[in-house]
């Protein structure tokens, strides 16, 4: 899969920037949201958000607490050798820098871009856990098939007492074309469980739409003036 580079100038609209606050309060995080430039300029609590979902690739202690732009640049430096890297999210130098300085929208748009990463990394764990029960078997035993037709063939041509050359071992063993068949099947799979992320991703800001438009429009009938009663004339 061919991986694109991360637009840090893109502008997230309100909704989507309301979502982003919405869940970063929801994490449990050493720190409470106040200026999120400011409280994640050193690259600790980006650290812990990736550790709440995928507590494997995060070691908290190679992150440090810090207020000095060089130990800013230090962690930033280490999460993106160590871990960012790990999505296709690797930041240049000047947006570091950026980070470390609080500048205004950058951490927006790596978290946004972060949670689409995780999200699509947590469904394909999912979509490994569960492959023994849906597809594992067929695949094992297509394997499995492949395998016994291998071994048959090598055991005939050793019975017969000739010499097992390289020729025999392509002809016997075909393991190279197997393996490029099976990841480009990982590579498409891969693919289109990074589309179903994004698609509800996507549906879940039109379901946030929907509500602050009920809000929107509930505000407005409170408001809207009633007709005064007409008094009867006696």
């Amino acid at each position: 899969m061919i991986k694109k580079e991360m637009v840090w100038e893109m502008e997230l609209d309100e909704t989507i920037l309301e979502d982003l606050y919405t869940w970063i309060d929801s994490l449990p995080l050493s720190r409470l949201k106040k200026r999120i430039e400011r409280d994640f300029s050193d690259g600790v609590l980006v650290a812990e958000v990736i550790r709440y979902y995928l507590p494997d690739l995060v070691e908290m202690h190679n992150y440090t607490p810090a207020n000095s732009i060089q130990q800013k640049k230090a962690n930033w430096g280490t999460l993106n050798k160590r871990v960012l890297s790990h999505f296709g999210l690797d930041i240049p130098e000047t947006i570091i820098q950026g980070l470390c300085n609080g500048k205004p929208g950058l951490v927006e748009v790596l978290l946004y871009n972060l949670r689409l990463k995780i999200d699509e990394e947590l469904d394909l764990q999912q979509k490994f856990q569960h492959s023994p029960r849906q597809g594992g078997h067929s695949q094992m035993s297509y394997e499995s098939g492949r395998t016994t037709k291998a071994t048959t063939t090598l055991h005939s041509m050793t019975s017969r007492g000739g010499r097992l050359t390289k020729g025999d071992m392509k002809r016997g063993v075909p393991r190279l074309e197997f393996e490029e068949i099976r990841q480009q099947n990982l590579q498409q799979q891969e693919e289109i469980e990074v589309l179903h992320a994004k698609i509800r991703r996507l549906e879940h800001v039109l379901q946030l739409k929907d509500i602050r438009i009920n809000e929107l429009s509930k505000t407005v009938e409170d408001v809207r003036p009633t007709r005064p009663t007409a008094i009867k004339k006696s």
